[in-house]
């Protein structure tokens, strides 16, 4: 279910990317926080706001978010300012080992976002 709610932001993501960025830019940024609020209450429930998005092994979900997360702070950089645990959680994931290495390295830095380069 998680995974699907987070599509579902995606989905609006890149509809805005692609089919309104000019004009919905504003908007969506604006209202982002109603989207990114279930996710720090959902996230809160596990261990305390110190563990993934559900369970206490990694999964799917967890890379959609932090996928999605790094999207958005490309958008919005303060988009997690009221949402500490959203901001620890991406901080604790991209902190992992492999997931490091990856964010950090060339091919993914030279990798554009969104294949209009719009961000």
């Amino acid at each position: 279910m998680v995974a699907d709610g987070l599509e579902d932001l995606r989905m609006k993501y890149t509809k805005m990317i692609y089919q309104n960025y000019e004009d919905g830019k504003a908007p969506y940024i604006e209202n982002l926080p109603k989207d990114l609020r279930p996710l720090e209450c959902l996230i809160s429930k596990n261990h305390d706001g110190k563990g993934l998005i559900v369970g206490s092994k990694i999964s799917y979900a967890d890379y959609a978010l932090l996928d999605i997360l790094l999207t958005h702070l490309v958008l919005a950089p303060d988009c997690l300012k009221d949402f500490p645990l959203l901001h620890a959680y991406v901080e604790r994931l991209s902190a992992r080992p492999n997931l490091k290495a990856f964010l950090e390295s060339a091919a993914r830095k030279a990798r554009p976002i969104n294949g209009n380069g719009k961000q």
